[in-house]
């Protein structure tokens, strides 16, 4: 799919279905969550939701002792956050970074620092810690050996989770095309590849006139 015929308002409807089938899911399971750990269910069913779709995963409240039923449902719901992070989302990053003036750096370092200021104002962590965090849950690699203890913390984590994968994914994309370039294998003549396009483009051209 090609990220310039991505609608936005389609994406967001999309990602909030999504959102709404886990939290769903997990609000109604018994076990998906570890209630040991305090805070309001709703809320942290919310921010499980978030954090499986957005395929951080913490591991801290999420999941508990599961049943059969909910470790169905966390597959299902792991399948429908990678292709849907993994694909449009990741489109969409691409999209928008190629558009503003310094691509991604600029709206990257942002999103670390609002995150940072998260952490520290609200869970209470030193500067160092609150930027690992943020880090870490931007870039999804979510150990959980630090994650959100409080309500706020979590509905606000959820939040961050979404608007960072974006804008780090977004960050990455130079990298993501040069590991790409990469695994090109090396043997295919350049000459006779761009002879093949112009000729598929010159059919296509043809068609439509006739």
């Amino acid at each position: 799919m090609s990220s310039n015929k991505l609608s936005l308002t389609r994406l967001w409807a999309v990602g909030s279905v999504l959102v709404a089938f886990g939290t769903f899911g997990y609000y109604a399971i018994d076990g998906l969550i570890d209630d040991s750990q305090g805070g309001s269910h709703l809320v942290n069913s919310f921010y499980c939701s978030v954090i499986t779709l957005t395929t951080v995963g913490y591991g801290d409240i999420c999941p508990g002792d599961m049943d059969d039923l909910g470790r169905l449902f966390v597959v299902a719901l792991s399948f429908g956050g990678l292709g849907f992070f993994c694909g449009p989302v990741m489109d969409a990053a691409s999209s928008w970074s190629r558009r503003i003036p310094g691509g991604a750096f600029g709206p990257a370092v942002f999103a670390l620092y609002c995150g940072t200021l998260l952490f520290v104002h609200i869970e209470g962590m030193d500067i160092q810690r609150a930027l690992y965090c943020a880090f870490i849950t931007g870039t999804t690699t979510g150990y959980g050996d630090l994650s959100p203890k409080t309500d706020a913390g979590r509905v606000l984590t959820a939040f961050y989770a979404v608007v960072a994968v974006n804008v780090i994914g977004g960050l990455l994309e130079p990298a993501r095309g040069y590991l790409t370039s990469i695994c090109i294998p090396k043997n295919i003549d350049d000459g006779d590849l761009l002879k093949d396009i112009k000729n598929k483009a010159n059919k296509k051209s043809k068609k439509k006139q006739s």
